[in-house]
């Protein structure tokens, strides 16, 4: 039995990485066109080509499957949904059906905004374009950076490289990781198993502190 009453719209709205960083006032604003806990059982498609559905869907609770079907009906598998994991960000800037089924592999309850709904708010409410603008171009900063970085740098570089940065971002020597570590292996062009030991060889050297997510430079 699925738990639908511990839900906060804002912290489920903030699991989508382009909203993350919006201030509070912007996020209540959204909420107010999202729809939020949608259930779908074991078994059934959450999203499908050509259903009309578009936008962005965060998974609450559950998990699903992203896959494609070929001409013969052969499916792929292109992913797995898990709590917390959201999916079609970047429909809600580009009018595109989509190709792939996403299929609730046990029961879920699903959060979506779609399309049509945030294209009115941006063209209503110009302080959330500019924020997302500013925003997309501190992203493309980060991203040339990490190009960069891993391009130019060995492994225990570029993790180090990539915590300094971080810190200066938080304005604190100690801070949370912003990515669970896998995804924070993958960004930086490293196995999980590299960044392990990498973040153990820097502790080990007294550089930083480890305690989950939570990292602290060493002066």
């Amino acid at each position: 039995m699925i738990n639908v009453s511990k839900h906060s719209e804002i912290a489920c709205l903030s699991k989508a990485s382009i909203f993350k960083n919006l201030p509070l006032s912007l996020k209540k604003k959204l909420v107010t066109i999202t729809s939020h806990q949608d259930f779908f059982p074991k078994g059934s498609l959450i999203r499908q080509p050509l259903d009309g559905q578009d936008g962005m869907i965060v998974i609450d609770s559950g998990h699903a499957k992203v896959y494609s079907l070929n001409e013969d009906g052969k499916e792929t598998v292109l992913g797995v949904l898990a709590k917390g994991d959201s999916t079609g960000q970047e429909n809600l800037f580009s009018q595109k059906d989509h190709e792939n089924f996403i299929q609730a592999t046990e029961d879920c309850l699903v959060c979506s905004m779609n399309r049509q709904d945030f294209q009115k708010m941006l063209n209503e409410t110009p302080d959330l374009s500019l924020t997302l603008l500013n925003d997309f171009g501190q992203r493309l900063i980060m991203a040339e950076k990490n190009t960069i970085r891993r391009n130019t740098m060995n492994a225990q570089d570029r993790v180090l490289d990539y915590l300094k940065e971080e810190g200066t971002r938080a304005g604190s020597t100690s801070f949370a990781l912003p990515f669970k570590k896998k995804d924070l292996a993958n960004f930086l062009g490293l196995t999980p198993e590299t960044l392990s030991r990498q973040l153990n060889s820097l502790q080990s050297a007294g550089q930083i502190s480890v305690n989950g997510q939570q990292i602290t430079l060493d002066k």
